[in-house]
């Protein structure tokens, strides 16, 4: 639906793990947030959505995360396990930034 409308979706995550050694030093919200942001970036990608739907504009919260900054690691990932990563998307992550 908001690809045939032409919205822009806004993923900004929420249930990030607050207990354990994240509880001290509002890590929940210096660390946390930024990498379940990455998380919901790659999870999106990596399942294929922005291939199922070409058009789709989403803004990631907090910068995209790790995103930007691990995208390396993610990508060579991707490609060195492809049984593992690209199971339901063959293209790389890397595609995707500035798209």
């Amino acid at each position: 639906a908001a690809e045939q409308l032409n919205c822009c979706l806004f993923v900004h995550p929420w249930d990030m793990q607050i207990d354990g050694r994240m509880s001290k030093y509002w890590f929940p919200w210096l660390i946390g947030m930024p990498a379940e942001t990455t998380i919901a970036i790659c999870s999106m990608i990596m399942g294929g959505i922005f291939e199922k739907f070409p058009k789709l504009k989403v803004c990631f919260a907090h910068g995209g995360g790790a995103f930007p900054y691990t995208v390396g690691r993610i990508s060579h990932g991707f490609n060195m396990r492809p049984d593992l990563c690209a199971v339901d998307n063959k293209v790389d992550p890397r595609k995707y930034l500035g798209s």
